[in-house]
């Protein structure tokens, strides 16, 4: 039984993480959506390579892609 002020349901905190799925590669996990956009682009640019932001259960954020340049 939880104690007063816990949730009854353990969902994990909100996370992001850019992913390449041409490399199969995630980067490290951010609090903010901001964060893990800008490291997407960030290798986005680097490599040319279009990648995209995953939440913590490894689900694809729709409009998150990221190419070269943009």
């Amino acid at each position: 039984m939880p104690s007063e002020g816990q949730s009854t349901d353990a969902r994990p905190a909100p996370s992001y993480r850019a992913f390449c799925p041409v490399c199969k590669k995630a980067g490290r996990r951010f609090s903010s959506y901001g964060s893990a956009e800008h490291v997407a682009q960030g290798h986005a640019d680097k490599y040319g390579h279009t990648t995209h932001v995953i939440d913590q259960y490894g689900i694809r954020v729709v409009g998150s892609d990221r190419t070269t340049g943009r």
